[in-house]
């Protein structure tokens, strides 16, 4: 059976108030009995001490000195509570007692200490009782017994405890359902945020959860879930915007493929024919094989579970070493390429990820540049920082395209230059390399001036 949060927020509560509840009645309880049998206890001694000098001991046997005196006290004084005093031999035997007690007696217990107050009972009635040793010659003689009722106290205390255990119950439940119902107005916004969630669904990434009012934590909570969830949505709409672009990327060299084929086995062709036709099947392979290729290495990087091992890579190395790859199709432009570099060039990086990201840099300055231009490398260290630069007198493209060819398969205007090739991956590769890598990537362009891309490690 579930509990509502509001339940287990009222019950714990309860239980941690009703803790707290019990020590506070037990210590009211208590200081209200120490309170009353404090005060019993003065008054039982003073009645003893009074009464002790009121007594005298001849022949081993006690008397009290004025008895006609004290009888008589004994009826002008009005009390409330009724002190009993009773004298007896050192065996416990009763040998005098006040008018009072009438044909009841003051039992000794002889297993008492001196003057230490006990509590017994007279004729079924609670009372408090002290035995005071009385000597002659530092001899025991007899005891001095005084007693006071204490069943009023009693009473007192008694109504306490049953007013206390009474009340006890009735707190608990009461506070139990003003906490239950405070709880529910409390956490009224988890429950807005519990049925906007549910209303959250692939084709409804749109709904947020109202923010509070509150600066609390609640209202910290239901801002981060907006966020989080403009993150997914936005994720989920560029994972819809890639899964389609990779189809139409895919499906067009696959329609030229079949398109190829079905001509040739329309009717017998020539050797050359069949060649030709055959190659150009081969080079769409050959670009589809690199758009899969693409395609993983930008899913592998975005769920980032490549692990990166990073060295100390010398950049002017690397650099050369690209430049020899992408070798042929500088000589087919008739680029020159200018490499300006300090002496210290190296960075600490992985040297997989950086190769990827400056050969892609290096490609699209080659790609995008006209005939016999030229293209300059830069690799400068300032301090801490050592940036790379490329720099090409290419195309180029309008500043507020610079966002947008960042993103999977995006491209400028491609079919102003039909002659140029790609698939618009490259980078969005690079952009989301120098993020994992924590390089800064920049870019500036201008149409018909050519791009500048920079990377600082």
């Amino acid at each position: 059976m579930t509990t509502s949060f509001k339940n287990k927020i009222a019950f714990n509560f309860t239980l941690s108030t009703a803790l707290l509840v019990t020590l506070i009645f037990f210590v009211i309880y208590h200081i209200v009995s120490l309170t009353v049998f404090r005060g019993l206890e003065k008054d039982i001694t003073f009645q003893a001490d009074k009464h002790f000098y009121e007594v005298g001991v001849k022949n081993g046997v006690p008397f009290i000195a004025d008895k006609e005196e004290w009888f008589e006290r004994e009826h002008r004084e009005l009390e409330v509570n009724p002190v009993f005093v009773e004298i007896t031999d050192k065996s416990g035997a009763v040998i005098e007692k006040s008018p009072n007690l009438k044909q009841d007696f003051l039992t000794a217990d002889l297993s008492q200490k001196n003057k230490e107050i006990f509590q017994t009972k007279l004729k079924g009635r609670a009372i408090a009782q002290i035995q005071v040793e009385l000597q002659e010659n530092e001899k025991l003689a007899g005891y001095l017994i005084v007693a006071i009722p204490i069943n009023e106290s009693e009473k007192v205390l008694d109504n306490l405890r049953v007013v206390l255990l009474t009340a006890f119950p009735i707190v608990l439940l009461v506070l139990f359902f003003v906490t239950r119902l405070i709880a529910g107005k409390s956490i009224q916004p988890v429950l807005s945020v519990i049925n906007t969630a549910s209303k959250i669904t692939n084709e409804n990434l749109s709904a947020r959860v109202p923010i509070p009012s509150g600066k609390d934590e609640l209202n910290r909570l239901v801002v981060t879930i907006n966020d989080l969830m403009d993150r997914i949505e936005s994720a989920v709409e560029r994972e819809k915007q890639f899964t389609s672009d990779a189809s139409h990327e895919l499906r067009t060299p696959l329609a030229v493929i079949k398109g190829t084929l079905e001509v040739l086995i329309r009717k017998p062709r020539s050797a050359e024919e069949y060649i030709d036709k055959v190659a150009l099947a081969i080079r769409e392979i050959d670009r589809i094989s690199y758009l899969v290729d693409q395609l993983l290495l930008l899913a592998r990087f975005e769920s980032q579970k490549k692990a990166m091992d990073h060295q100390q890579v010398d950049l002017s190395e690397l650099t050369e070493s690209i430049l020899q790859r992408q070798e042929q199709q500088i000589i087919e432009k008739a680029l020159s390429i200018n490499l300006e570099s300090d002496k210290q060039t190296n960075v600490y990086t992985d040297p997989y990820m950086i190769d990827i990201v400056i050969e892609n840099l290096i490609s699209n300055a080659v790609k995008y540049s006209l005939k016999n231009e030229n293209i300059t490398i830069l690799i400068r260290k300032n301090e801490n920082r050592v940036s790379y630069i490329i720099i090409d007198k290419g195309i180029g493209i309008s500043p507020e395209e610079i966002e947008k060819i960042q993103e999977p398969f995006y491209r400028s205007n491609p079919l102003q230059h039909p002659e140029i090739k790609g698939n618009g991956l490259g980078l969005s590769i690079v952009k989301r390399m120098c993020q994992l890598l924590e390089i800064e990537f920049n870019i500036t362009s201008q149409p018909g001036q050519g791009t500048s891309a920079e990377l600082i490690f």
